[in-house]
């Protein structure tokens, strides 16, 4: 009987792996023919509104609508299967905003729209979201009757801040993509080598049409994923840690340290300095690491400080739930006294010293 049992579930892990291969190809297919399909939508859109369009930019931006596109659509083949991607949740309430947050992201890589709109927009889908998903990240187990408009605020804050820190943190060749499949791989490790359950497939099914992304992205980029990806990734990131998706949501917080650090470090600090947040600039950390030892080293860089300190963290931090946030203090007070030293927020940084 146990033979059979493990059979079956070779044959359904070898199901798994089989459809993860395809989607993975099937989005670098689509990734390839994305320059054309990008020239198509700016030449058809440009008619109507008299050319005032983002088409100057090269390499073409918006390719996060391909690689979110084929994540959703292996989503809705998994909930088929009988996966679920957020317990006792409607799989259209899950992933419906996650679609919305991509399109929209999609139409302003193409026309650029004032940034009180987005905003807006982006509000409106995050309420709809934690409204029907009541999510308990926040929330000891003593508390899960307890969601209130804190909790209900809080977490509209979260997927907010999230979703805005991605878009800032998308500046640079390859960043944004490898640190989502740093952050997704990791998670599933955990999982493996610590956790009791295996990972969810909606978590490791991203990361094959990353990869993908992220072959066409690195430096010299080919391509793009413009607001409708860092939009879905930082969403998607938001969804992840609220709901505390096989780990904590201090395990993810940790994980995601790099951005969060970065992306709040140089807000607060351009905020005091009375800069405009809504205007584009080149303040972060990641940006003045690029620009002092070229575009690979900083990524390289970031990666180290990823595997070697903080995934070890978040392992811990997995492994000692009861004592989560202050691991997760431990683990951002040193990338805060470096982001700050080095000059985050700063369009000329005093203290930065070249590698």
């Amino acid at each position: 009987m146990e033979t059979l049992v493990t059979l079956i579930q070779d044959i359904e892990n070898f199901r798994i792996l089989s459809f993860f291969v395809f989607c993975t190809f099937l989005c670098l297919i689509l990734l390839l023919w994305f320059p054309k399909f990008w020239t198509a939508m700016v030449a058809i859109s440009a008619e109507p509104l008299g050319g005032n369009l983002n088409s100057h930019k090269s390499p073409p931006s918006g390719a996060g609508l391909f690689f979110s596109g084929v994540y959703l659509l292996a989503g809705l083949v998994l909930d088929g299967a009988g996966y679920s991607f957020l317990e006792g949740t409607e799989f259209f309430i899950s992933l419906a905003p996650l679609f919305l947050m991509s399109a929209a992201g999609f139409l302003d890589d193409i026309f650029e729209f004032p940034w009180l709109p987005r905003l807006v927009f982006y509000s409106l889908i995050a309420v709809f979201f934690v409204f029907f998903t009541r999510p308990m990240g926040f929330l000891t187990e003593p508390e899960l009757e307890k969601f209130n408009i804190i909790v209900f605020s809080l977490s509209i804050l979260v997927l907010l801040w999230m979703t805005n820190i991605y878009n800032f943190m998308d500046g640079i060749d390859g960043l944004a993509a490898s640190e989502a499949i740093f952050v997704l791989l990791s998670v599933s490790l955990i999982c493996l080598f610590f956790g009791e359950t295996t990972p969810s497939p909606f978590l490791y099914f991203l990361i094959g049409p990353l990869i993908s992304f992220l072959l066409l992205n690195l430096p010299k980029a080919k391509i793009f994923m413009g607001d409708s990806g860092s939009i879905f990734l930082g969403f998607f990131f938001g969804i992840m840690l609220l709901h505390e998706i096989n780990v904590s949501i201090w395990c993810w917080l940790i994980l995601l340290g790099v951005f969060l650090v970065d992306g709040t470090s140089t807000a607060v600090v351009r905020f005091f300095q009375g800069q405009n947040l809504a205007k584009k600039h080149q303040s972060h950390f990641y940006q003045h690491l690029s620009k002092s030892c070229g575009v690979w080293k900083a990524l390289m860089l970031i990666q180290c400080c990823n595997v070697f300190w903080l995934l070890p963290m978040a392992s811990l931090c997995f492994l000692k739930p009861q004592n989560g946030s202050l691991i997760f203090i431990v683990a951002m007070l040193p990338l805060l006294v470096v982001h700050l030293y080095s000059g985050a927020g700063q369009t000329k940084p005093h203290f930065f010293r070249e590698l």
